[in-house]
């Protein structure tokens, strides 16, 4: 319900849309958000740093909080800082330009950590300091952008979606991709406009994939027309420098899902390839990879050492993606099982499983709920588990086999402190210690953290070690 006369706590709410109130930013929300209080009422404020005072508009209010914009901005706190992108605020796409680098890193800490407090109820669990980039910025190995299209020129313009709506903004560029990402952008932007004229607006996202080990690019069309001719501007999209590949996907719904049914290379070659430690990987137009190649380096091989997997070790890497981890693994363990649902991700993952001559890996298409539980059934188990779910965590029947199968490690990898801290919390009730938190800033700039975290066991550790541990 909105405005006075809401259900809430108090009875009748403090503030409706378009009142006025004067307020002091108390932390950040998960969201980036500044956290303020009106009267008792939370009052989320985007832009509102810790410490700073405004004067703002209520925007929004719900039963148990209220949404405001800055109207006035009354001093800067020591860590504002001046956001280098001219559509910040406007861009839906970062949360934190304005706050300096280190603050982030502390902020996203802090996330994990309040997320163990208050949805897994854990104190005093070890949570390291944030692995941050010395270079936070152009580090996306992929970037996704709408396009806008003006009939008058008739003109594409490179945009991205403003903060939770389908409105488009247009963008000079993007400071989280590498320039000739950016450049690439702009020129075949420009080559689509001008080799289809008005049917150019049949084209409505861009794609861009980057190579940070060759620096080769793919390009990706998203249209909502089959018969749209591509074939030529393809091949002159294929010329430019860097690109090496271009691709087609039919997705007649504009704002829906990016990707169609149907993935058809108009040119050039079918994979870009990276490295990541000892092993070279072939990434397809929809092969899943982590959108920070240097951090994803640093993620994995966080991994690798809290799993401490040794040359007779059976290892599950459950929601498997591409095989990336996996095959990290596989180098160092007797046999690794993976379980994708994606059967696409599947196939990359065996694929790049020959092409670096692994044969002890095996990759089964299905969703991990329905496997695995059957696996465990059957018998099977492994002396170390490999969590890495969706955003919305591992579903509960996984957790279970998981427990049912005992595992002495299970290393979980999550980009969602919240549902996260809640399957920790099963997987602890089970009988697992969380032995070590390591946030990583997979996506500097943004809200978003990843962790990786190790749970040991409790029967698996030695008298001497639960002794050192904390309890």
């Amino acid at each position: 319900m909105n405005g006075r006369g809401a259900s809430g706590r108090g009875g009748e709410l403090p503030v409706r849309p378009g009142d006025r109130r004067t307020v002091t930013a108390l932390r950040l929300n998960d969201d980036g958000d500044g956290v303020a209080s009106v009267e008792g009422l939370t009052v989320f404020v985007p832009g509102l740093l810790p410490g700073e005072a405004a004067d703002i508009e209520i925007t929004g209010v719900e039963r148990r909080y209220a949404r405001g914009r800055v109207v006035e901005r009354r001093g800067d706190a020591r860590t504002r800082v001046a956001p280098p992108c001219a559509v910040f605020g406007a861009c839906g796409g970062c949360q934190l330009q304005h706050l300096t680098y280190e603050a982030q890193l502390a902020h996203k800490r802090e996330v994990v950590v309040q997320a163990l407090r208050r949805i897994a109820r854990m104190e005093g669990v070890p949570v390291e300091e944030t692995l941050g980039m010395a270079s936070p910025w152009r580090y996306r190995n992929q970037v996704q952008v709408p396009l806008s299209f003006d009939p008058a020129g008739p003109t594409l313009t490179p945009s991205f979606f403003a903060p939770g709506s389908h409105a488009l903004v247009p963008v000079p560029g993007c400071h989280l991709e590498p320039e000739e990402m950016e450049e690439t952008v702009r020129r075949v932007a420009a080559l689509l406009s001008d080799a289809l004229g008005q049917r150019a607006e049949a084209v409505h996202h861009l794609v861009v994939r980057q190579s940070f080990t060759t620096g080769a690019q793919m390009v990706i069309l998203a249209v909502d027309d089959a018969d749209l001719p591509l074939d030529g501007v393809a091949g002159r999209i294929v010329r430019l420098p860097h690109v090496v590949s271009v691709v087609r996907t039919v997705q007649p719904n504009r704002h829906g899902p990016v990707w169609g049914r149907t993935v058809e290379v108009l040119a050039g070659e079918r994979h870009l390839t990276e490295r990541i430690g000892e092993l070279e990987f072939l990434i397809s137009p929809r092969s899943f990879f982590q959108v920070n190649t240097l951090q994803a380096r640093r993620l994995y091989e966080t991994a690798l050492s809290f799993a401490a997997v040794g040359p007779e070790d059976e290892v599950l890497d459950a929601y498997c993606g591409t095989g990336t981890l996996a095959l990290l693994f596989a180098r160092r363990a007797k046999r690794v099982a993976g379980i994708e649902a994606v059967a696409a991700a599947v196939e990359d993952a065996r694929v790049n499983a020959a092409h670096n001559g692994i044969d002890n890996a095996e990759f089964v298409a299905g969703v991990v709920e329905g496997v695995l539980p059957r696996w465990i059934e059957q018998g099977r188990r492994f002396d170390v588990a490999l969590l890495d779910p969706p955003r919305r965590g591992c579903d509960r029947r996984v957790l279970d086999a998981i427990l049912e199968a005992r595992p002495r490690r299970v290393v979980y990898v999550s980009c969602n402190p919240a549902t996260w801290a809640r399957d920790v919390r099963i997987l602890a009730d089970g009988g697992y210690r969380v032995e070590a938190v390591q946030p990583v800033d997979m996506f500097p700039q943004t809200s978003h953290v990843e962790c990786c975290s190790l749970l040991v066991r409790k029967d698996s550790m030695s008298t001497t070690e639960c002794g050192d541990r904390h309890s």
